[in-house]
């Protein structure tokens, strides 16, 4: 109730969220937003993560299980990467895995998204292969989404959200 109070007559214009990556903050993180959410307080909310990973997929994999859920939930409206140890990405890599992050829970689009299958017995082309093709031939075109799928069985299903579609549709056939 101090904290509710306080943030109230304080009227901030936004608040940091701060995620430790050694602590699993995400049961308190969301009791945070159903505390705001319940007394009517909305004002934009960062997640500040700091990270010590050294490696990209390390941090990839962090981000999306500490931030990615709660930005998912509906929670937040954007998040901050912080560095601190002896490894340097550079700013344009953590800026870039940011936005990633945001697109991959749907919250911001600033690139092209490509949707794949992990393919199966019945896709009957190269799907790296084709996929590579279609990104070099799309990749300019932000907040579209494209899926390439490997078969008619379950493509279809797979790339409902998608704007356009490719699906393997039998032996040297596609469905655009």
């Amino acid at each position: 109730d101090d904290l509710i109070s306080k943030v109230k007559d304080f009227n901030p214009v936004m608040v940091f969220i701060s995620v430790d990556p050694s602590l699993s903050q995400l049961h308190a993180s969301r009791r945070v937003f159903e505390i705001f959410k319940s007394n009517d307080i909305n004002v934009p909310a960062i997640h500040h993560y700091k990270t010590k990973a050294s490696d990209s997929n390390n941090l990839a994999l962090e981000l999306g299980t500490k931030v990615g859920s709660l930005l998912t939930d509906g929670n937040g409206d954007g998040v901050l990467i912080e560095q601190v140890g002896e490894t340097n990405f550079s700013v344009d890599f953590l800026r870039n895995t940011a936005f990633s992050l945001l697109q991959g829970c749907r919250m911001r689009n600033t690139k092209t998204e490509f949707v794949s299958c992990p393919s199966c017995g019945r896709t009957l082309f190269d799907l790296q292969e084709t996929t590579a093709k279609i990104q070099e031939a799309t990749g300019h075109l932000p907040g579209v989404t494209v899926a390439v799928m490997g078969c008619i069985v379950n493509g279809p299903g797979e790339m409902a959200d998608a704007d356009f579609g490719y699906v393997g549709a039998g032996k040297g056939k596609v469905t655009l």
